[in-house]
């Protein structure tokens, strides 16, 4: 929830340059999760501080930070996937699952298993993987997403419920143990 428009949120008192420290880790995740590859998910991370800086006056602090740099990444990744025109995947995953120290049996049976979550991911809908990734990968709150996404927090949260109910049925009825 919001705070009252009169209210100024803490952020707003914060330079742009502990907003950038604190947040560029969190945004960068998001956009990995969300395409292809690191290079392209590394240059969406810098056009998105980038338009952040260019606009940082408008930064009202009537809300959390978070909500209004991540709805500048969700529209730069809009626009990258609407002028790439291809399926987003989600890279981190595999990154999160190579950062692990297992031998080399254990790294083929958990790569598998991320290729199985990975494909899981890719065949939900584009409102449960906005969801999905910006509570996951951008480790936002269920009001902050909902400010992203221009919905109700209720309806982001029935969101995210689906969505990791579809990819639990999915997921067992693919032989995976829950």
């Amino acid at each position: 929830m919001t705070p009252a428009t009169n209210q100024r949120h803490p952020d707003g008192d914060l330079p742009f340059e502990e907003l950038y420290d604190r947040y560029f880790e969190p945004v960068n995740r998001y956009l990995r999760y969300r395409v292809d590859n690191t290079w392209d998910a590394d240059d969406l991370t810098t056009a998105v501080f980038m338009k952040a800086l260019e606009n940082f006056h408008k930064y009202r602090a009537d809300g959390p930070f978070a909500a209004w740099i991540f709805r500048i990444a969700h529209n730069v990744y809009v626009d990258y996937i609407r002028g790439k025109r291809e399926y987003a995947t989600q890279d981190v995953i595999l990154e999160l699952a190579a950062g692990t120290d297992t031998g080399p049996e254990q790294a083929v049976l958990q790569g598998e298993e991320v290729k199985k979550l990975r494909q899981l991911l890719k065949d939900l809908s584009v409102d449960y993987r906005d969801v999905v990734a910006l509570r996951y990968a951008g480790e936002l709150r269920f009001a902050q997403i909902a400010e992203v996404l221009g919905k109700t927090e209720s309806a982001v949260r029935m969101l995210h419920h689906r969505a990791l109910k579809q990819l639990r049925q999915k997921y067992v009825r693919e032989g995976g143990s829950v």
